[in-house]
């Protein structure tokens, strides 16, 4: 044994055991099938482990003290490769230096595998990174079944003997092919470089909509089929989110292939039973896979509390695991984790760091922690600014509504006057109900004195039955006429008004409040239940909920929490009215993304019959979300946000005297800070009875002080790590030394209730939309700059002069296409519709829709700009329509009259002309043109007429278009 000392020994013998080797010394070497560790003494002191997989000598372990460096070691075991296969002669395997290495102190393992960088027979492979292979650390030995796979995978292929190997030669991505778009092709693109670098993270930014799991189902596709990885991890945090990518992963079409994905390569959901060694791709929560990983069973497939309700307990503070046989740490080389700025962090990255594989996340999102994780390997990006720009989202304007308790607040009296019919005033007390926010049961009780409550009190402490009436009231009155105006038709002028309510989901604070808006949404809509449901992991049948939703046109509302506000894709939504505020970036990016999905007008016809074209969604701000600054700074509460379990958690730490470090202490403060927001003044009084002196804001403020890292550092740097210590324990010491303490704070916890306001009675401060002036004013600025650039002059002044010859219409098209191409080429985001957009908001282009931009109102623009129409901004219809009463004069001049019928056709082709800018034959084979009896009624209308049909067509394309 060397001088290994004992315990560390049976450390590195126990990891090879559980991992599946035979371990036995020389004289006990056997040399049967399977895998056998054979133990010698090394040449410096280490022991030295041979491993031999049916027959054939493979690797080798150098093993120390725990003292001992890994990496040393792993260079002793390299500098063991070669000899030992020499030693050996034809039990090496292929008659070469050992390739599978691994170094341990037996606590921590590091490996490499030199067929990385090499061919099989040892020479250096063109393409092999400077300085060979790469080693990295692994959690356990691997397996000798998968140390058997790897050498039929060498002896298959030469020349590219491991995965990172073929990683360096996969195909092309194929550039042209119509169901990639351009964002999915450089994700992939830039994926596959990083992966043949051997880059053990990378990270894909990928708006929301853009199409990231279809992206990463094609890359895993790709890696399986052409890299020949052995099996994929697709991992989310909650249920609806795998069955979501299952049902993905399930219909995909690989670009290439006749057959399904499912059918070529097996695929399995991890809801319960074992996994097949035949699954290539397996779709799990991080929670359930922690299950395997922790020896409890996996859920299964329809329990969807348990990633919200049960696995934080379970996992305590951090997810501990252990070797697990059935899914040892080389089970899986890829890992995707989607949603990844939110599933990766505090107590779940265990499970990650678990497996030897390479880790690939999956966000619209990225914060800081994002990029800490993956190393700043941001292999691809795609804003959601750049997918509004290429089509691939829709746009958002935001409507505002704001009420008096909104902002304001309410004092709730302890008496009203009643006036009698003889005319007498009565006082009369005031009686709320109260509800216990877990159990839901109310009583009453009269109240004593008045009772203010502040806005950060709204459904925390108070429900204001009134303000949610008032919001949802506002809704209804202002949906028709303001939040989703009838739109005019560019070809009729004539509006068109929608009746059937948008898809609409609504964010509420809690499952209480949800309850509260879902009664008043049928209520104020005069509806029945099924108008609107609650959809949050804590309603009925949540995943049926969100189908009906998703496809089915009755239902027409949904309220949700948090289930909603990620990864779920609902295309036909429209409109979100947020009902609870948002202090973080990512997440209310996240919530916003639900509109952003585009759907084709017929799928979007059939769940909204009146909807034409979905190009924008509607943000509904009725708490004020739209209008502060965002963060994503550490949040206090560092492990979850869920109070009871952490709360009950670190109070029992305390009760068993178990010391709390500085993120407890945050935690626990955090804890305490939300529960103060829920207890009433008599609860409050029993607290803090048990506290002897301090108040309740002291109790957290003395933690907040003891935790925070500034005033840690500073502490220390005067007085020590003692000194730092004894703060802390001073701030925890109160939950340590009462038990009565610890008792109130979990009966508060336990039974918090909700006050009902019924009394204060609301009022609408403001309703309307909101516009991005200093946007606007920025984009227009920009705009003439690029205008009057002296490179851009040339450009300009050719279409100032195809616009004053009159030029033909489509030659002054082609001109302005190629214009917004090189505009485009500079400021990728400068689109029609933004520019537009820019343009209405600063009321240049007055009454005119926000909306639905393209060529016409681009030319609108330039006509304004280059003073074709004067000073003031004319719409491009009234240019048409004034272009055709001259017209028109001209030919009565001539003698040429029309009739009425004739004068009918006339001023549908303004139309053409007003929505295209051109017209020709073919339009009137289209649209309402269409509906009047297209080219043919054209032709019988002026048959015998002065102008022959064709020739008048031409004529009014060049007198009234471009």
């Amino acid at each position: 044994m060397g001088i290994v000392g004992a315990e560390a020994a049976d450390k590195v013998e126990g990891a090879l055991e559980a991992a599946g080797w035979r371990v036995c010394a020389l004289s006990g070497r056997s040399l049967l099938q399977g895998g056998e560790a054979v133990r010698i003494p090394g040449a410096s002191g280490e022991t030295l482990y041979l491993l031999y997989v049916d027959h054939v000598l493979t690797g080798v372990v150098a093993a120390g003290l725990p003292t001992d460096d890994p990496d040393d070691l792993l260079a002793k075991a390299e500098a063991q490769a070669g000899p030992q296969a020499e030693q050996h002669g034809q039990r090496a395997f292929a008659n070469r230096p050992l390739p599978f290495r691994y170094g341990t102190n037996g606590v921590v393992w590091c490996f490499r595998n030199a067929l990385d960088a090499e061919h099989l027979d040892g020479a250096t492979a063109p393409d092999a990174p400077p300085g060979g292979a790469r080693s990295r650390l692994v959690f356990a030995p691997h397996q000798p079944d998968t140390v058997a796979r790897w050498m039929r995978e060498a002896q298959r292929d030469p020349q590219a003997p491991t995965l990172r190997a073929r990683l360096r030669q996969l195909p092309a991505v194929p550039l042209d092919h119509k169901r990639l778009r351009s964002a999915q092709y450089k994700a992939i693109k830039g994926l596959e470089k990083s992966l043949a670098r051997d880059d053990p993270r990378a990270l894909i930014q990928m708006a929301t909509g853009a199409g990231k799991t279809y992206t990463v189902v094609q890359g895993s596709y790709r890696l399986l089929k052409h890299a020949r990885a052995h099996r994929v991890l697709f991992l989310v945090d909650r249920n609806n989110l795998g069955k979501q990518a299952f049902a993905e992963y399930h219909g995909f079409q690989p670009l290439g292939s006749r057959q399904p994905l499912h059918q070529q390569m097996p695929l399995k959901l991890l809801a319960g039973g074992a996994l097949a060694d035949s699954d290539k791709i397996v779709i799990s929560t991080i929670q359930r896979l922690w299950c395997k990983l922790s020896g409890l069973p996996v859920p299964g497939p329809d329990n969807d509390d348990f990633e919200d309700k049960e696995a934080d307990r379970l996992a305590g503070r951090t997810a501990t695991v252990r070797y697990t046989p059935e899914l040892p740490p080389d089970y899986f080389d890829v890992i995707v984790v989607d949603e990844c700025h939110r599933s990766i962090y505090g107590r779940w990255m265990p499970v990650l760091e678990y497996f030897d594989a390479h880790v690939i996340g999956l966000t619209a999102t990225p914060i800081a922690p994002t990029f800490a994780f993956f190393q700043k390997n941001l292999v691809s990006s795609y804003t959601y600014g750049e997918a509004v720009a290429d089509g691939v989202n829709v746009d958002y304007d935001v409507y505002k509504i704001s009420t008096k308790i909104t902002q304001q607040g309410a004092v709730i009296p302890a008496q009203t006057e009643a006036v009698h019919p003889d005319g007498t005033v009565e006082q009369i007390n005031t009686v709320l109900a109260k509800v216990n926010k877990l159990t839901r049961q109310q009583h009453w009780e009269e109240q004593v004195e008045d009772d203010p409550y502040a806005p950060q009190e709204i459904n925390h402490r108070v429900r204001s039955e009134d303000q949610i009436r008032t919001v949802i009231s506002t809704f209804k009155e202002k949906l028709f006429t303001e939040i989703f105006p009838p739109v005019t038709n560019p070809e009729t002028g004539q509006a068109h008004a929608r009746k059937t309510v948008p898809k609409t989901l609504i964010f509420a604070q809690n499952d209480l409040h949800a309850d509260a808006i879902v009664k008043a949404v049928r209520e104020v809509f005069q509806a029945g239940d099924g108008i609107c449901r609650k959809i949050t992991s804590k309603a009925s049948q949540p995943d049926q909920a969100l189908a009906d939703f998703r496809n089915k046109s009755s239902l027409r509302i949904a309220v949700t929490v948090d289930m909603i506000a990620t990864g779920t894709d609902i295309p036909a939504l429209e409109c979100l009215l947020f009902m609870r505020d948002i202090r973080t970036w990512s997440y209310f990016e996240q919530m916003k993304g639900r509109g952003a999905r585009i759907i084709s007008d017929q799928a979007l016809a059939k769940i909204t019959s009146d909807a034409v074209h979905k190009d924008r969604f509607v943000i509904v701000d009725a708490v004020g979300v739209t209008e502060h600054e965002k963060v994503d700074a550490r949040p206090l509460v560092r492990d979850n946000d869920r109070p009871l379990p952490s709360l009950e958690r670190l109070l029992q730490a305390c009760a068993e005297g178990r010391p709390l470090h500085a993120d407890d202490a945050a935690t626990l403060a955090g804890r305490l800070s939300r529960l103060r927001q829920r207890i009433d003044e008599e609860t409050l009084v029993a607290i803090e009875r048990c506290t002897g002196d301090m108040t309740f804001e002291s109790l957290v403020g003395g933690l907040v002080h003891a935790s925070d890292a500034d005033r840690r550092a500073t502490v220390r740097a005067e007085g020590g790590a003692e000194a730092e210590s004894a703060e802390l324990a001073a701030a925890v010491r109160p939950f340590v030394e009462s038990e009565a303490l610890r008792a109130a704070l979990l009966e508060a916890a336990t039974h918090s209730w909700l006050l009902i306001d019924h009394i204060s009675q609301d009022q609408v401060l403001e309703a309307r939309g909101q516009t991005d002036e200093e946007g606007a004013r920025s984009t227009v600025s920009n705009w003439l700059a690029y205008m009057n650039a002296p490179e851009h002059q040339s450009d300009i002044m050719s279409l100032w002069l195809a616009f004053e010859e009159r030029r033909p219409p489509r030659e002054v098209l082609r001109e302005l296409k190629i214009l917004i191409g090189k505009v485009r080429a500079t400021q990728r985001e400068w689109t029609e519709q933004r520019l537009w957009k820019a343009y209405v908001d600063l009321g240049i282009a007055r009454d005119s829709p926000r909306r639905n931009a393209g060529l016409v109102e681009f030319l609108t623009v330039l006509r304004y700009e280059l003073g074709l129409d004067g000073e003031e901004f004319r719409p491009y219809r009234s240019t048409v329509e004034g272009r055709l009463e001259a017209w028109l004069a001209r030919q009565r001049t001539a003698g040429v009259i029309f009739n009425g019928q004739q004068l009918e056709w006339l001023s549908r082709i303004v139309g053409v002309v007003a929505a295209n800018a051109t017209v020709h034959v073919g339009s009137l084979d289209k649209g309402l043109c269409a509906k009047a009896g297209g080219y043919g009624d054209f032709v019988a209308t002026f048959d015998g007429g002065v102008w022959e049909p064709e020739e008048l067509v031409d004529e009014l394309d060049r007198e009234l278009g471009a």
